[in-house]
């Protein structure tokens, strides 16, 4: 599946985490009563003793009722799921033989701080989460949970 970014920072693959981070204090702000959360690809590598190598953040949505939002617009669960194959059919054909590897997705208030490894600019990503609340599909969410 081809993904296109529409910005400077590449919030789909490497600051997926900031552009969330970001994005759910406005969206709490916005609908104070409304439960949203982060919805987390997660992943796990163990080598051929069964020992975990590392932990690795596939992808974070936010989760709004039955919409979760990334960088790229609206999405159901289906197409976080298919996220989530996608990694692991690519994932397969890099993990050396007696290697192995789990993934899951999940709900969750946080997102785990060892994932923020990386910098990010925060001006920009203020910026781009500011435009991007603007957008039809993101406002429609946005209204309906008012």
């Amino acid at each position: 599946m081809e993904r296109k970014t529409h910005f400077e920072n590449d919030y789909q693959f490497g600051h997926c985490h900031y552009f969330a981070k970001y994005l759910i204090r406005i969206f709490k702000e916005m609908l104070p009563d409304t439960d949203v959360k982060y919805h987390l690809i997660l992943a796990v590598r163990y080598d051929n003793d069964g020992d975990v190598i590392d932990d690795v953040l596939v992808h974070v949505y936010l989760k709004v009722g039955n919409y979760l939002i990334d960088s790229e617009g609206v999405h159901t669960i289906e197409d976080a799921s298919e996220r989530e194959r996608d990694w692991a059919d690519s994932e397969k054909d890099l993990t050396p033989d007696g290697y192995d590897f789990e993934t899951w997705e999940e709900q969750t208030e946080n997102i785990p701080e060892m994932f923020f490894n990386r910098f990010c600019s925060t001006k920009k990503l203020k910026e781009d989460v500011s435009e991007f609340i603007k957008r039809p599909d993101v406002m429609e969410v946005i209204e309906q949970y008012k």
